[in-house]
């Protein structure tokens, strides 16, 4: 059935596209104007919760989430997830329900529209060059005003569509805050768009967000202790064990 409705899945993103990208225009300017330029409570959140929902919503895409009930209200976290593709940021946006600042690669800065909003209301850039204690003063800075961060652990997108190493960043700076840390696992969009495409596979997506990790004590056990059971919980909620 799916390889049946296929061309038509096809000839309708040819209508998906144009409102997305209008979408994606709206929401990067109201982003900056309510982020920054006209600050209104949740100006730099709610305008990017409404976009991805819109953005899987209109591609017809099917999604599931579990474990939010995981999550305290009352506690800031470390988000760490894996990194299947292009659609992990709406997942995340749209149904973690947690307002969070990436820390996200430089050179998604000059992505129309969203690089402005995202640099305008104090997203984390992240290159190479980058000097690693500015990075992580900025990440403190972040978490100590009481909003969480996002990493995608493995610092880049697989290119298998299986789970990579995980970098230590996000778990030095989990350390350094001395904050819990929520794997977070995500299904479904290494398959529904390829990495150089633009036609997308009708495919479900899925969020797992697992109990929190709470650290046990401060320093390189820690940080080796919170990345490795970190990565053995999203394994086992993608099948990967």
């Amino acid at each position: 059935m799916k390889k049946l409705l296929r061309p038509f899945y096809l000839l309708y993103q040819l209508i998906a596209w144009p409102l997305a990208g209008i979408a994606t225009m709206l929401t990067g300017i109201s982003i900056s104007l309510f982020g920054k330029y006209i600050p209104v409570k949740g100006g730099d959140y709610y305008p990017a919760v409404i976009w991805a929902k819109f953005m899987i919503r209109i591609f017809l895409l099917p999604m599931k989430v579990k474990g939010l009930e995981n999550l305290d209200p009352g506690k800031n976290y470390v988000f760490v997830a894996n990194h299947q593709g292009a659609w992990d940021v709406f997942v995340m946006f749209g149904y973690l329900g947690r307002n969070f600042k990436w820390m996200m690669k430089d050179s998604l800065r000059k992505l129309p529209f969203v690089g402005k909003a995202c640099y305008d209301t104090g997203h984390i850039f992240v290159n190479r060059s980058s000097p690693q204690k500015e990075i992580f003063v900025k990440a403190i800075k972040t978490l100590k005003s009481g909003t969480a961060l996002g990493i995608f652990a493995e610092g880049t997108r697989t290119r298998s569509g299986r789970l990579g190493e995980f970098k230590k960043g996000a778990f030095v700076i989990a350390d350094m805050a001395q904050l819990e840390v929520v794997p977070l696992a995500i299904k479904g969009s290494f398959e529904l768009l390829p990495k150089k495409g633009i036609f997308m596979n009708w495919t479900p997506l899925e969020l797992t967000v697992m109990k929190p990790i709470a650290p046990i004590g401060k320093g390189k056990e820690n940080v080796e202790y919170l990345m490795n059971e970190s990565r053995v919980a999203v394994a086992k909620a993608l099948g990967e064990e």
